[in-house]
């Protein structure tokens, strides 16, 4: 499993939690195929609000080469701001 605290602020995209078994960790990601593993996690209400994201099952992902990335959208003028902390993966 995974957790983490996180926290943000101000309007945007949410930030996403995905994970890949093909991504070589070269080159393009986007070429990758990724895994949307972002309504497993409790993420924060805002205002720079620390909270953890709970217990994220990774089970269906014990392998070899493995990648896990945030996934964060946004504009040069648009997009919330995302801190993340504290990261643990068991198993």
């Amino acid at each position: 499993n995974m957790q983490f605290n996180n926290a943000y602020n101000y309007s945007g995209d949410p930030l996403q939690l995905m994970i890949s078994t093909d991504f070589s960790g070269i080159g393009d990601p986007n070429v990758a195929t990724w895994v949307d593993l972002s309504s497993q996690v409790t993420w924060s209400g805002g205002s720079f609000t620390f909270v953890n994201s709970g217990s994220i099952d990774l089970s269906g992902y014990l392998q070899a080469s493995v990648y896990i990335a945030f996934k964060y959208t946004g504009t040069a003028s648009n997009g919330s701001t995302w801190e993340i902390d504290d990261i643990i993966i068991n198993g």
